[in-house]
């Protein structure tokens, strides 16, 4: 069974209103969330025909073509395991094919799901998996797109600029927020961790959001605060990063980004600087992550992904969760493998920055891509120097 999440890190439950004049608005979240528990009941009680039942009516419900397709496709991936379960392979391969032409592309879940071992040696089952692992074996894909040299000649990363942490916005951000009670006083690493998981305390993740201008830190608290609402993984990262600058930490927000280009679920976290360990360190504020290499030392983003593509020690931070929820740690690397085949950071990290009309930004791209031009579609230029993007500050 594919243990889904009703709302994906970057894009949450998509809604996709068509100009079709009669379309069925979607169920809302908590009736799914109900329902979802409710099949997980019946799976720990060996119950699949009635899982299968529950989960049939809702694919044939008038608003489920409403749903995004990476709902659909989890509900009949769900629906090919309990058939599967039940003896019924034909039955199951169809609706397994059903998820497959939706898109499903979680080879996490698939390549070891031992409710789909009944079909395993199915020609149809063999021609399906072969597509999933293409879309979706992301540590794969990783190293297909690993190497970065040699850089084209004349591109080269511009200068990077951190904002002084006595700029009067950055300088009201830290008393407003009592940032220094939240960094506290003890050693630089602890007070890194304190700010990312303030951050994570303040606010609740809610990748469907629009974000509200202006997108600074002040206004994203009150806003979060007085309407009770969350914000995407952009805006969380924007939080932390202003709130990194106040305190003196040079950082920059990060955008991560799949091998497809058209896949709008990318993941925003934050870098900072340690002047005590003299590397970039990885922070994800939205899901209060962030990695060691097994014996307790940080990890920079860079290295996260070289790990990822090496299987070298890799080890989650406990507590990591998820709007509450704590996280698998093979899912969320699997995520981010699927999210670091691309990098851009802006040039300049300042408080606001993400308003700017003049803002620009600088992506690392692997040197296996096709040869593309040497500013992307926004006008953000695109190098292949890892030396020149993880620069020291």
């Amino acid at each position: 069974m594919r243990r889904f999440r009703l709302a994906l890190l970057g894009l949450a439950l998509a809604l996709p209103f068509t100009t079709v004049l009669r379309a069925q608005a979607p169920p809302p979240p908590q009736e799914l969330q109900a329902e979802n528990a409710r099949i997980q009941e019946l799976w720990k009680g060996k119950r699949f025909q009635e899982a299968l039942t529950i989960l049939a009516v809702r694919a044939q419900s008038p608003g489920f073509t409403q749903l995004g397709a990476e709902m659909r496709a989890g509900v009949h991936y769900n629906m090919a395991c309990a058939a599967s379960l039940l003896g019924r392979r034909g039955e199951a391969l169809a609706f397994l094919g059903l998820a497959v032409g939706e898109g499903l592309k979680d080879w996490t879940t698939f390549s070891v799901d031992t409710d789909l071992d009944p079909l395993r040696k199915e020609p149809g089952f063999l021609w399906l998996e072969g597509i999933v692992r293409e879309r979706g074996d992301f540590v794969g894909i990783l190293r297909r797109f690993q190497d970065y040299g040699p850089a084209p000649a004349g591109r080269t990363a511009p200068a990077f600029a951190y904002q002084a942490p006595d700029a009067p916005e950055l300088a009201a951000l830290r008393k407003v927020c009592r940032l220094d009670e939240v960094a506290g006083s003890g050693p630089e690493f602890e007070r890194i961790v304190n700010l990312m998981r303030w951050v994570h305390a303040q606010v609740r993740h809610d990748g469907n959001s629009k974000n509200p201008e202006p997108m600074n830190a002040l206004h994203l608290l009150e806003v979060c605060r007085t309407e009770k609402r969350g914000i995407n993984c952009r805006m969380m990262a924007t939080i932390l990063n202003e709130a990194y600058l106040a305190m003196g930490f040079k950082s920059r927000q990060v955008t991560c980004q799949p091998l497809d280009e058209k896949d709008p679920d990318c993941h925003v976290i934050t870098t900072v600087w340690s002047n005590d360990l003299g590397q970039w360190l990885y922070m994800d504020p939205t899901m209060e992550a962030y990695f060691t290499d097994g014996q307790g030392r940080p990890l920079s983003i860079a290295e996260v992904r070289e790990r990822l593509i090496s299987g070298g020690p890799l080890e989650l931070a406990k507590g990591a969760n998820w709007n509450g929820r704590p996280e698998n740690p093979a899912t969320y690397k699997a995520y981010m493998a699927k999210n670091l085949v691309r990098i851009t950071c802006p040039v300049e990290s300042a408080f606001g920055y993400e308003s700017r009309p003049d803002r620009r930004y600088v992506t690392l791209d692997a040197a296996a891509f096709p040869p593309r031009p040497a500013r992307d579609a926004a006008g953000g230029l695109i190098i292949h120097d890892p030396a020149a993007f993880w620069v020291r500050p």
